[in-house]
């Protein structure tokens, strides 16, 4: 009986019966296929053979019914659209500006001090948003996620706005010292990645529900 079971095929159909079901979304099923997969291959660490360790796998994670349910619980309403697409305008604009910037940071008048800082600016920028849910709380209600990220997009472009205006013309006209043209790039950089940072919490609270519902 054990010879005729065949744990791909056995998947595939567990696939259908989730897509079936209504659980459509690729993201959110990928994770569950990764979680059942894990499940299954502890189960058959600890004894089980492969038919009884995807029967108890597939138990455990749930029926599809029920995951729909909850999926739609973090699903993308229209306030989790709305902090996707201005956390990504924030993420966008911080790093064009970044990387145009960086373009006048490599040169011999910049000490690799400020280059070496300058350049962690940029890749914060630029890979922030993916990995910030690694380091965010998982929040089930799409309401509190929501708030928190348009608060922070919010927060993202007052905070930039200060910066330049306010902060960036001190350091440049300062009548006690010249700001070294490497550190005031550096500096720059580094607002621009704060905005950046803020602007991605939106997402990776999202990111971060999703995975807690997967697992």
């Amino acid at each position: 009986m054990n010879g005729m079971f065949n744990l791909e095929q056995s998947i595939a159909d567990w696939r259908q019966q989730m897509l079936a079901a209504g659980l459509q979304a690729p993201v959110p099923l990928d994770e569950l296929e990764i979680h059942l997969r894990e499940e299954i291959e502890h189960l058959t660490q600890t004894n089980s053979n492969p038919p009884q360790a995807f029967e108890t796998a597939m138990k455990k994670i749930g029926q599809a019914s029920e995951l729909k349910r909850e999926f739609r619980k973090i699903g993308d309403t229209l306030e989790t659209r709305l902090v996707k697409l201005t956390g990504a305008a924030c993420v966008t604009v911080a790093f064009l500006f970044s990387l145009w910037t960086s373009l006048f940071l490599f040169n011999r008048e910049t000490g690799l001090t400020a280059q070496a800082l300058g350049l962690a600016a940029l890749v914060v920028t630029a890979v922030g948003w993916r990995y910030n849910h690694k380091l965010l709380p998982a929040i089930r209600n799409h309401w509190i996620r929501s708030v928190m990220g348009l608060v922070c997009c919010a927060g993202g472009v007052i905070w930039i706005q200060l910066f330049i205006i306010d902060f960036m013309p001190g350091m440049m006209i300062h009548p006690h010292s010249v700001t070294p043209r490497g550190v005031f790039l550096a500096v720059f950089l580094w607002g621009w990645a704060i905005m950046a940072v803020l602007g991605g919490i939106g997402y990776g609270l999202e990111k971060a529900a999703r995975k807690s519902m997967a697992a």
